[in-house]
This record gives C-alpha cells, sequence and structure tokens, in this order.
C-alpha cells in the first residue's frame, strides 16, 4: 500500500498536478532555483569564450528540477488565469520542433509576457526567459544557447 501511495504522489509531481506546498515551501524551491541559476552565470563562462567547446558530453545545468517545474507550472497558470490572458495565448499544444539544451533558440521563440514575466523569478543578466510553443526555455543571451527547458510550461487545459 506504501509504495501505491508513493507512485501516486510520484506521479502528481513529475505531472505539475500537485499544488500543495506551503509559501515558505515554494519560496525555498525558488530560492533554490536562483541559487542554482546565479552558480550557472558564474561557472560557464567557457560558453561564451569557447561556445566551439559545446558537445554531446558537454553536462546540462539541472534547473528545473522536479519541484521546480511543479511551481514554474503553478506561477505561470496562476498569472495565466489572474490576468485572462490564457486565450491570448498562442501555443500551439503540438509544437513544430522541440528546444534543444545546448542548442541555438529556435527562430519560433517568443517574449515572455509581461505579466508572466513579473511572476517568475528574476534571473542573473546573463540569462533569460523564452517560449518556445509551450516551453519555457532559459537561454545563455552571451553564449546564444538554451541551458534548461521546462516543457509543457504552459499546459494545454490553459489554452482553451
Amino acid at each position: 500500500m506504501k509504495s501505491l501511495a508513493a507512485g501516486v504522489i510520484g506521479l502528481l509531481i513529475t505531472t505539475g498536478v500537485a499544488a500543495a506546498q506551503t509559501p515558505a515551501e515554494r519560496d525555498a524551491i525558488l530560492r533554490d532555483f536562483q541559487r542554482r541559476a546565479a552558480e550557472y552565470s558564474t561557472q560557464h563562462h567557457c560558453l561564451d569564450m569557447f561556445p566551439e567547446a559545446l558537445s554531446a558530453s558537454t553536462p546540462a545545468p539541472q534547473l528545473f528540477t522536479p519541484p521546480v517545474a511543479m511551481v514554474f507550472r503553478q506561477l505561470i497558470a496562476n498569472a495565466l488565469a489572474a490576468v485572462n490572458t490564457a486565450t491570448a495565448w498562442r501555443g500551439s499544444g503540438v509544437p513544430d520542433h522541440r528546444a534543444q539544451v545546448l542548442s541555438p533558440l529556435p527562430g519560433d521563440a517568443t517574449e515572455i509576457p509581461p505579466p508572466l514575466a513579473k511572476a517568475l523569478p528574476a534571473l542573473p543578466a546573463e540569462l533569460e526567459y523564452r517560449f518556445v510553443d509551450n516551453d519555457l526555455v532559459l537561454r545563455d543571451r552571451t553564449a546564444g544557447v538554451i541551458v534548461a527547458v521546462l516543457r509543457n510550461a504552459v499546459g494545454v487545459a490553459a489554452l482553451k
């Protein structure tokens, strides 16, 4: 019975359906994300100086951990609901191509709408949020590559 309960909780966490963290837990999760983003920006200047050093063996930073992904999806859903911009969102739910970590930003990437930008945690100056269809990506501005992808950041339900 314990394994069944653990499996259900794991499924809820990985799908982003669970929303039962306290404000203190949410703040701790967001602080961890910001710490990891700051660490990336201070430790990965080699991407800026030697972009040709990128390869399949280059480790991707772990920014969108499962708890961070869940909180980000909640923040995005709440921001869309609060300003009623869900109807203006034009993600198709079926991407033409997927954003890939350590790859250039696709040409169809869009800027984050201001209500969403205000809802998301601040980033170091070297990083920026973008959308590629329904996926939220973090882009290293200087190196010109995607450093993290949050798949389905804007749920299909928010698009209807």
